[in-house]
């Protein structure tokens, strides 16, 4: 066996030591720098994320804004529409009332060819909510060339059916509620209101109205009883 004899020398052995080192610190800089400039990327990218996330926020709630604005400018608008279709309905139901009332005020006035004198014209009857109780109105006109006052009395009277057996109701002081005695005086029409009472089991079927004027021959006219709902 030979040995051989390796030589040591400490100065090689403090420069490996010294390379060494340098090249661990060449590293460490190296990795410094690049998560430096990494980091600088990535908190600019953050950066530039935060502002877009920032501006479709602000975009947002732009777009909520005018959509919250369009709802209430179609509310508003629709609104508007049912006002207008409402006072366009009032404003026709209100024209077609004043032309009926034109129609007849003109059939008051023309005289045409009916016979002069006293008519009644129309009788309403309408129900009160009370059993038994109505309330009427009856409209007298006067047809005439040269129309004066005139006056007398008028007499209600409800014909019907009680067990089967046919009666006639006066409207007098025993069964009036309201309006009892029907008077009139008028120069072109007026309209007598008052309410009766009628009977329990009693079944009305028509109404005879008379006009007696003073000094001349009664007039009379009959209806069917036709209640409406007051």
């Amino acid at each position: 066996m030979q040995y051989k004899v390796v030589r040591h020398s400490p100065k090689q052995n403090i420069r490996q030591l010294a390379v060494g080192a340098m090249a661990l610190v060449i590293c460490l800089l190296i990795g410094f720098v690049a998560g430096q400039w990494f980091g600088k990327e990535a908190i600019f990218e953050n950066g530039a994320l935060i502002k877009q996330l920032t501006v479709t926020t602000d975009e947002n709630q732009q777009l909520q804004k005018q959509l919250v604005a369009a709802e209430l400018a179609s509310n508003v608008q629709e609104q508007a529409a049912r006002e207008l279709r409402a006072q366009l309905s009032g404003v026709l139901s209100e024209k077609a009332e004043l032309e009926e009332a034109v129609s007849f005020y003109r059939d008051l006035m023309e005289v045409g060819s009916e016979a002069e004198g006293l008519r009644v014209a129309d009788l309403a009857l309408f129900s009160t909510g009370t059993p038994s109780v109505y309330q009427f109105s009856v409209l007298i006109t006067q047809v005439a060339e040269n129309r004066k006052y005139v006056g007398g009395d008028v007499t209600i009277k409800v014909i019907g059916l009680k067990d089967e057996q046919r009666q006639t109701i006066t409207f007098s002081q025993d069964n009036a509620v309201v309006g009892y005695p029907l008077k009139f005086r008028f120069r072109y029409f007026q309209d007598l209101i008052g309410q009766l009472k009628l009977p329990d089991g009693f079944r009305p079927e028509r109404v005879s109205i008379d006009v007696r004027q003073r000094n001349k021959p009664p007039i009379s006219a009959d209806f069917e009883w036709l209640v409406q709902q007051a």
